[in-house]
């Protein structure tokens, strides 16, 4: 529960510094001395590079989430995010591949609640983060639901996935323009440890940009040998 409580902080502080990143960018879009990265020039709202892609003027970073849960001393409350989960199989297919968190065969013994239906009960995050070079890198963490939370989960999380969550990808990544140059998108390989080693993850954004404060997302995972949408949200910028 540490690591849960750890990661709800971390979305109070996001919160909290999303406000503050608001009132301080506001002159950027009119500013005529801003300085952009080197390779990229100044279009009149936003740094460009030779491509048209736009550039963050420094790091930025965006997250999003289903749900979180935490214990008010009488009980779990639940928070939720913008994501929704569109297709539970190929979320399912996501946990045990790609996060090795679920459904995991440990010495023989199947992991009994450390099931993928206890997982995709739970809470999932994904965040990203790039700077001018847009070498992005992503970031996903999965919990079960609280009231799967006992020594057969951690049991699975100990001996089958622990590596693997939260799950880090930045060494293989892409960015790219898509849809006409009004959104992007980013492309992850898994890691080579497990069995998502070798599988595609796509992040969408059919509109938006690196600049923007949010934008509505897509992800897509492998399911059946076919890309398989499986979550959607909005990113907010902290």
């Amino acid at each position: 529960m540490k690591k849960l409580i750890a990661s709800i902080l971390a979305i109070y502080s996001a919160l909290l510094m999303t406000g503050c990143g608001k009132n301080n960018d506001g002159g950027n879009t009119t500013n005529t001395n801003v300085v952009c990265p080197t390779g990229t020039a100044w279009n009149g709202s936003v740094c460009v590079n030779g491509s048209g892609v736009t550039v963050p003027n420094g790091n930025v970073q965006y997250y999003d989430y289903n749900r979180y849960f935490q214990s008010n001393g009488w009980g779990v409350s639940t928070a939720n995010g913008d994501m929704r989960i569109v297709d539970p199989a190929a979320f399912k297919t996501f946990l045990k591949e790609a996060m090795a968190v679920c459904d995991r065969n440990i010495w023989g013994v199947q992991a009994g609640l450390a099931s993928c239906d206890e997982w995709a009960a739970g809470s999932f995050m994904v965040s990203f983060s790039t700077n001018s070079s847009l070498k992005p890198s992503v970031r996903f963490e999965a919990y079960p639901a609280p009231s799967y939370f006992n020594w057969f989960v951690n049991f699975g999380i100990d001996a089958g996935g622990v590596a693997f969550n939260p799950l880090v990808l930045s060494s293989n990544n892409t960015f790219s323009l898509i849809n006409n140059s009004k959104g992007f998108e980013i492309r992850a390989q898994g890691s080579y440890w497990n069995g998502g080693g070798l599988r595609l993850i796509q992040i969408q954004v059919l509109q938006g940009t690196l600049n923007d404060g949010y934008f509505t997302y897509d992800l897509y995972y492998p399911h059946n040998n076919v890309a398989t949408k499986f979550a959607t949200g909005k990113f907010k910028r902290y």
